[in-house]
């Protein structure tokens, strides 16, 4: 009857530890995104001005700085999928910004260079974020922008479409990128684009039609 008793003790008492330790990873675990998240307020209220079309006014200075504090973010929480998207547009919109320099030059090289590092966040954060649409259809437009449309774009355009047909913002990515090989598109993914724009509604609807119209496609029935 002792040992038994004795061996139960020690039993509770190691449980104990066990949830203790637990314990102390989750508050740890918590600390740390409340760190990065306090340390990273100002960059990232000010990538959703810039997402908004609204905010500072740009300045290489500006955009290194943010750079270097979502780096910084990360190395606290490496596993921060919000700090990894704003990484990934951060990089994009540069690359966007600069347009379509020659090829082979030192502006494509840097332009290319950007896109890369933006596909490489964005694809790390979807990792974080499987069902997030907005990864998968950033990642493709990224993709399609650096002359990329592998099995990796196909990938994210179809995430994207299975995610975020109705999602804000989405459908007109997707109609961009489809329009565009309408002909040559496989027909399911015709066929999941006519449903995202049947069922568009309002204003959505109308910008996805103006699409369709300026680029030339006819879909019978819409």
């Amino acid at each position: 009857m002792w040992q038994a008793a004795h061996f139960r003790r020690i039993g509770f008492v190691l449980l104990a530890l066990v949830l203790l330790g637990f314990a102390g990873l989750s508050t740890w675990h918590g600390v740390r995104i409340a760190w990065a998240d306090a340390n990273t307020l100002a960059v990232r209220w000010t990538i959703s001005q810039w997402r908004d079309g609204k905010g500072p006014v740009y300045t290489p200075d500006l955009w290194a700085q943010l750079r270097g504090e979502l780096l910084a973010g990360l190395q606290i929480t490496p596993d921060n999928p919000q700090l990894l998207e704003d990484l990934g547009y951060l990089h994009a919109s540069r690359a966007v910004a600069m347009g379509w320099p020659k090829m082979d030059s030192a502006q494509e090289v840097t332009r290319q260079s950007l896109l890369s590092e933006a596909i490489g966040s964005y694809n790390a954060a979807a990792e974080l974020r499987p069902t997030f649409p907005y990864l998968w259809a950033h990642i493709a437009l990224a993709k399609h922008l650096k002359g990329h449309q592998d099995a990796g774009f196909w990938v994210a355009f179809d995430k994207a479409l299975q995610y975020g047909s109705f999602a804000p913002g989405v459908p007109p990515i997707l109609a961009k990128l489809a329009f565009r090989q309408w002909n040559g598109l496989a027909q399911q993914r015709r066929q999941g684009i006519t449903l995202m724009i049947t069922s568009s509604k309002g204003k959505s609807r109308q910008i996805l039609m103006g699409m369709m119209a300026r680029a030339g496609v006819v879909i019978p029935g819409v």
